[in-house]
This record gives structure tokens, sequence and C-alpha cells, in this order.
């Protein structure tokens, strides 16, 4: 999950998923993640933004690597997103 500037300058969490079943529709997959978040969190942290990517780039040692994904965020912008 990233924080990521909106267009009037706002501020939103935005997260990056990988969704292994083509099949399932991609709308209904991300308001079952945000609901699940603010189920488990507090309501306003829940992401706004969700992107299904095929694969989160790692690290050496296997940790996701925030730091592309907040480059490739910046350089893609929204293309894929599903917006709350």
């Amino acid at each position: 999950m990233l924080a990521v500037e909106l267009p009037d300058r706002r501020m939103t969490l935005k997260t990056f998923s990988v969704i292994n079943d083509s099949r399932l529709d991609r709308d209904a997959t991300a308001r079952l993640l945000q609901d699940h978040v603010k189920r488990s969190l507090l309501p306003y942290k829940y992401p706004r933004i969700v992107e299904f990517v095929d694969d989160l780039p790692k690290t050496a040692t296997g940790k996701i690597d925030r730091q592309a994904l907040a480059a490739a965020n910046g350089r893609a912008g929204a293309a894929g997103a599903r917006h709350a």
C-alpha cells in the first residue's frame, strides 16, 4: 500500500494486488478487499484505489520493493486501477 497524490493535490491510499484467477471480476474483488480492510482496520485506513498487477517487484532478499512500486506508479498513473 502506498500513499499517492491525486490530481487535486489530496493524498489517498493505493494498494497493489496480484490476482491469480483471471476469471474473477476485478471490480467485485476490489470491493471485497476494501470491505475486508474496513472491517479489520479503522475505516479511514482502507485503500481508495486498488490496482491489480501481474506480479509484485521484489528486492534481492525477496521482500516487496515499494520503491519500484512508487516509481512504476509515477510513470503509469492510474491505468488498471479501480477507484472507490
